[in-house]
């Protein structure tokens, strides 16, 4: 919530207690209330727009102006109890809508020393058939979003948090799209197309992988954070699973499921969709290895020696198996992924990380453990570290789309996304220091890290 929208807030609650407290003060103090917050609505609207969590507020202004214009006993307006109960039933459904999802969600500020540029890159592969679509004539795409330390000169436009924002399909990630009309107003803390930082003249990458059905835009805290710390970050959307993509094109792509009734649990389901996934990171790898992109000045910038790949749920279990089938990744690092499916024995030890959310049901994480452990015996080792407040959903910027109230209900009653910002700071930090170790060969102190932030738990690894 910006400045104004709180003081338009707290302006017309006050002027609603006014009217229920001291109905009769209209020359001292209700009158000069109002021409306050009519001020402020003027304001709030030629800035940002309208929201819909004001649409009580607007209510309220009408009743406002009643009141105000309005000549003793006239009216219901001064009829006294239908008055004061349509007074307050509004102030509460107002306070209600401000209390579940903010219009312009504030992202976890990056905290490193670079400013942060960003390109986004929409290729398509014309070897590969679009598997998900029924045109034969379909190829796959893949969307890349590139995230890094930018000439802390360049002025330039912001870039938007969200593919397609003018038009939304109806439904986005099960929610009404009318939800995110302000989304645009986000502040990504990048410029987009700003010149990279020649600060070195080549930079470490990071590929990173988003959840099961999740677009790349759900993990800008994460991505800007560790591009902000000295990192290329390349950020994948998969077309046709991630909730929203724009194609090469221009068309908006959006999840298309096939399941089949012989695999209830959805195993196979999940095996092929790891396998798109693995497909996806070899053509991206190819792209910015190949002669035609080496031209580009942005790809020519990267440290094709000095590569690893992380992500988060399915896309931390991908991001592994990647490591395991292709020797250009030289570290991984695997956020609360499940592995399905084989993997593969890389050739020789490789650095793995498994970061964590809170896990103290075992029953209920058997398969995600018995993964894990596997790739530990096929990396020969690493490390396991637990963030003992944070859950599955902590680590995305979907709790911070969460008013405060909402966002500690869900977090603490349902266990959906606790403490995001403390979880997005930790991860940085993790994997800023895994990965300044691990692709230099030398040993990352991860026990460091741990210590300085609170309810970070080292886990043996058997």
């Amino acid at each position: 919530m910006n400045t104004i929208d709180l003081l338009l807030l707290l302006g017309i609650l006050a002027t609603s207690l006014t009217l229920v407290i001291k109905p009769n003060m209209i020359e001292n103090i209700f009158r000069p209330l109002l021409g306050l917050v009519l001020l402020l609505s003027i304001g709030q609207i030629l800035l940002s727009g309208l929201y819909w969590q004001f649409l009580p507020a607007y209510l309220l202004l009408l009743l406002f102006l009643g009141k105000a214009f309005s000549f003793k006993h006239s009216t219901w307006i001064n009829s006294g109890m239908v008055f004061k109960i349509s007074l307050q039933f509004l102030s509460v459904a107002l306070l209600l809508s401000w209390s579940v999802f903010l219009p312009v969600p504030k992202l976890t500020e990056p905290t490193g020393n670079f400013q942060v540029g960003t390109k986004i890159f929409r290729w398509f592969d014309p070897s590969r058939d679009e598997p998900l679509t029924a045109d034969p004539l379909d190829r796959r795409n893949v969307v890349v979003q590139a995230w890094y330390p930018a000439d802390p000169d360049h002025q330039g436009n912001p870039s938007v948090y969200l593919d397609g924002l003018d038009h939304l399909p109806p439904m986005v990630s099960g929610l009404p799209s009318f939800l995110l009309n302000h989304f645009d107003q986000i502040n990504t803390y990048a410029i987009l197309d700003s010149p990279v930082s020649k600060a070195k003249k080549k930079w470490p990458v990071i590929l990173f992988l988003t959840g099961n059905g999740a677009s790349r835009a759900f993990y800008t805290s994460l991505a800007i954070g560790l591009s902000s710390k000295g990192f290329v970050v390349l950020c994948l959307d998969h077309p046709y699973e991630a909730a929203l993509t724009q194609l090469a094109g221009g068309k908006l792509a959006t999840p298309i499921e096939v399941y089949h009734k012989d695999d209830p649990d959805l195993l196979q389901f999940m095996e092929v969709r790891l396998q798109t996934r693995l497909a996806d990171v070899r053509f991206v790898l190819d792209q910015i290895g190949s002669e035609e992109e080496a031209s580009n000045g942005f790809f020519s910038s990267l440290d094709q020696d000095l590569i690893g790949i992380t992500g988060h749920s399915l896309g931390g279990t991908t991001a592994a198996v990647a490591m395991a089938h292709d020797s250009r990744i030289k570290a991984a690092a695997n956020i609360d992924g499940t592995l399905y499916g084989e993997l593969p024995k890389p050739d020789g030890p490789r650095p793995f990380l498994l970061l964590e959310s809170n896990k103290d049901d075992p029953d209920r994480y058997k398969r995600y453990e018995a993964g894990n452990r596997f790739f530990f015996r096929q990396f020969g080792g690493g490390y396991r570290f637990e963030i003992a407040e944070a859950d599955h959903y902590s680590f995305t910027d979907a709790p911070l789309f969460l008013a405060f109230p909402s966002r500690i209900l869900a977090g603490r009653i349902f266990g959906i996304g606790d403490i995001p910002r403390r979880t997005h700071l930790a991860t940085v930090d993790f994997l800023q220091t895994f990965f300044e170790g691990a692709l230099n060969r030398k040993v990352p102190d991860l026990d460091l890290i741990a210590s300085r932030r609170q309810g970070i738990i080292r886990k043996m690894i058997d």
